[in-house]
């Protein structure tokens, strides 16, 4: 079953991205950007406990 899952939902993100490119870089890109501020959030964290 996680398998099926797995690969309806890898069909459905390559359609996403064939059907409107734009729209899911955009979308990768505010993710990255997500994390990376995530990121330097929990090295701040961190240099402030030491």
């Amino acid at each position: 079953m996680q398998k099926l899952v797995g690969a309806l939902v890898a069909i459905l993100v390559i359609f996403w991205i064939i059907d409107s490119p734009t729209t899911a870089a955009g979308t990768v890109n505010t993710i990255l950007a997500d994390l990376a501020s995530a990121g330097q959030s929990v090295i701040l964290f961190l240099r402030n406990v030491v």
